[in-house]
This record gives structure tokens, sequence and C-alpha cells, in this order.
């Protein structure tokens, strides 16, 4: 053994002898420099995929270029400066501290006054507000009274607001029964609240996709894959909660693209998306498709129903659309009533693949929407 070691070491002294003390010195820091790069150069391509990684290896290479990077700055600041400077004009006169005296009543009046500067909005503002009319009577009337009697209930005491308590579970309750809760594949196991609205709703259904597929498949580096159409709040869950993002190109019709929704599908794929409608284009994705696809996988599916998911279970009732509700839905409840701070997440994950449950989360005045919803 001894013989064997002397041997290999005289044999490795006689190799070495011929190169440079210093190359040798350099030759594993710089191996190993290389294989941190290779290791950061693979780590991009599986994050971003290969397009995205070559272009921000050429947008990078370029700003080296001398002056690129420092007239890019200039540009950017100067959009900076405008953003601040319009900022500003508009603030003038805006109170930064809390006055000396109180304002007492006039403090309406003055409110009063503020609210004649904003938007004529009935009719003129997509996406922003869902029911005409005059706000002094009507439908704003009623819920202008009926939140007036909620606005100093706290919801998380319900012993103490038991009629919040009650209005919570029925619009649940008929909010699942319009998605299909009655049916027999659904298992009839219903429980959920409210949220602050839609964003929060997304938010709930991604965290709750994510805590579900860890405790059932052991996903600790999860993913998840919506189309390029689907709403921003999903890039804030893929933030908020440490998940890894795909966005994967529509079709020509501007739908979601199952094909290429599948080809990232992968091991730590946790959810898939689809909207019903869209956010930016207004079309329905391929629901039941998508429905399929994450079924055959084993994953969560999640629908943004904003809008779609009060009017297409009517649509469907008509023979205008059959749409399939075999999927993670959520409600924008606020689309419908005024103010702009409800909506509902609900999970459908039917017994035919796994359990099921809806599962949503509670905000502010309940009774609003049920009068909302009655009239």
């Amino acid at each position: 053994m001894d013989s064997s070691i002397s041997h290999f070491r005289a044999s490795a002294n006689s190799f070495l002898s011929q190169y440079e003390p210093l190359a040798l010195l350099l030759a594993p820091l710089l191996s190993l420099l290389f294989a941190l790069a290779l290791r950061s150069f693979f780590h991009l391509l599986s994050e971003n995929g290969l397009k995205a990684t070559l272009l921000g290896f050429l947008i990078n290479s370029f700003k080296l270029v001398p002056g690129v990077k420092r007239y890019i700055d200039a540009e950017k600041q100067k959009v900076v400066d405008k953003l601040q400077s319009d900022s500003k004009s508009k603030r003038e006169g805006w109170k930064t501290e809390l006055p000396s005296t109180g304002l007492g009543t006039t403090v309406l009046e003055k409110m009063r006054e503020e609210k004649i500067n904003d938007a004529v909005w009935q009719g003129k503002c997509s996406g922003t507000v869902y029911i005409g009319g005059s706000e002094s009577d009507g439908h704003f009337s009623l819920i202008n009274e009926a939140c007036s009697m909620f606005a100093h209930t706290n919801p998380l005491h319900l012993d103490v607001f038991k009629s919040v308590a009650r209005f919570e579970a029925e619009v649940v309750a008929m909010t699942a029964a319009l998605l299909g809760s009655k049916e027999k594949s659904s298992g009839g196991q219903i429980c959920g609240n409210m949220t602050s609205g839609g964003t929060e709703s997304i938010l709930l259904a991604v965290k709750s996709s994510r805590d579900y597929m860890k405790s059932k498949k052991g996903i600790t580096r999860p993913e998840m894959i919506i189309p390029e159409s689907g709403h921003s709040a999903y890039d804030k869950a893929a933030q908020y909660f440490n998940i890894k993002l795909w966005r994967a190109p529509v079709n020509k019709n501007f739908q979601a693209d199952a094909k290429a929704i599948r080809r990232h599908i992968n091991k730590n794929t946790i959810l898939i998306v689809g909207s019903a409608p869209g956010f930016p284009h207004g079309v329905i994705d391929p629901i039941e498709e998508l429905g399929h696809l994450a079924s055959s996988f084993g994953i969560c599916f999640h629908v943004d129903l904003c809008l779609g998911g009060f009017v297409l279970p009517f649509a469907r009732e008509l023979g205008c659309y059959a749409f399939i509700f075999e999927s993670d839905l959520w409600h924008r409840i606020h689309q419908y009533i005024r103010p702009f701070l409800l909506s509902l997440v609900i999970y459908f994950i039917f017994f035919k693949y796994t359990n099921f449950s809806i599962y949503l989360y509670l905000q502010l005045q309940v009774l609003l929407f049920v009068l909302g919803l009655c009239c």
C-alpha cells in the first residue's frame, strides 16, 4: 500500500512539474468560478427559459457599451422626475398633518366639494364600476342604507355580530349553488367566507393551492402556470408566496393555449390558471380542456371568474354557453355592488379527482351583497 502511494505521488509530481506554480494555483480557482457561472446560467435558464435568458444576456451585454448604460439611466430618470412632478402638482393643497382643531360637520361639505372633481363614471368607465343610475336613488340608495347599518361591525367577532355571520353564510351558500354545489359530483361539503377584493381572492387561491400540494405531494419548490392574459395579481401571489411563475402564450384568439401550458408542467407544478372571461380581452379560456389537463396531472386548477362568475351560470341555463364548473373558481362580487371591497374565492376539487371543498375569506359588509344579489 505504501509503495502504491509513493508511486502515485511521484507520478503526480512528475506530471505537475511541467506547469508553473502560479498556473497550478489559479487553475482550481478559475475552474470553480467557471462552475459557479455555469450553474448560474442553468439556474437562469430553468427560471426564465431559453429565450428570456438569451435576451437578458444580450441586453446586459449591450449595456456594457460605453455611454449606453448612462443614456438608459438618464432616460429612466426623466420618467421618474416627470411622474414625481405630476404627483406633486396634483397634491398641492393636500393636508399632510392632522388639523389642530376638529372639522366638525363641515367636513361633509368639504367632501362633497371634492367629489365634484371626480370623473363622470356612469356608463363611461370600463372595468371600474358596474352599476348605472343616480347615486341618490334606486339601487344606490338601498346599498347606502345597508352600508350605514353595518359600517360599525367587526365580523371577526361573530358571537357579537350574529347577523353578519348569517349573511356571510347565506352568500357563500347561494354563490356555491350557482356553481353546482347541489350536484352529486360536488360532494355537498361547503365552507367559506369573503375577501376584501379580487386580488385577495387570487392570493388566497394560490396560497391554498401551494399549501394543499405541499401536503398532498410534498412539493417544496412550487411552480404555477398562467396564460399571458392572466391577471397581474398572480404575479403578486408568486412573489408573496415564493412560487415560480410561468406565463404561457395565448393562441390567435387570445385564449389560453392548453398545449403551451402543458409544456411547462413538471413535478413541481401546483397550479394552472384559466379565465372566464380574461381580464384584458374579455374572451373565455378553454376551461374544460384546462380542467382535464389539471386532473390528468393531479394538480390544482384556478379559474378567474371576474364578471363571468355571475353571468355564465345563467348563460348556460339559457343555452348560450355550455360551461363546465369542474375547477377552482373565484368570484368578484364587488363587480356588481358598491363599495369595491367584496369578493369570493371558491375551491371546487371534485371527488372524482380528490376531496371536495370550498374555501372563502371574510371581509366587510356582507349584507351589502345580499341586498345587491336579491334586488
